[in-house]
């Protein structure tokens, strides 16, 4: 994750906003890791996938493609 960061450069975009952040009178930057949000946001991402294909499972019968699927959610 942190090779692929590096080369899309979202480290560096992220440490020059809060570089201007910093300038800015009285205000404190926020604690923030960039790491936990991204895998935060890729779990949720994920889990709403799954969530999207076990609906089609469960209501299509047709998306029920293997024997195991149709054990588990009926004929």
């Amino acid at each position: 994750m942190e090779k692929t960061r590096s080369q899309v450069g979202v480290t560096t975009q992220y440490k020059e906003l809060a570089e201007q952040y910093t300038i800015l009178p009285f205000v404190k930057v926020p604690e923030f890791d960039l790491d936990d949000y991204v895998v935060g946001k890729s779990l949720d991402g994920l889990f709403r996938t799954l969530a999207q294909e076990e609906q089609k499972i469960r209501t299509n019968p047709a998306a029920r493609v293997t024997d195991l699927w149709q054990d588990v959610f009926g004929q």
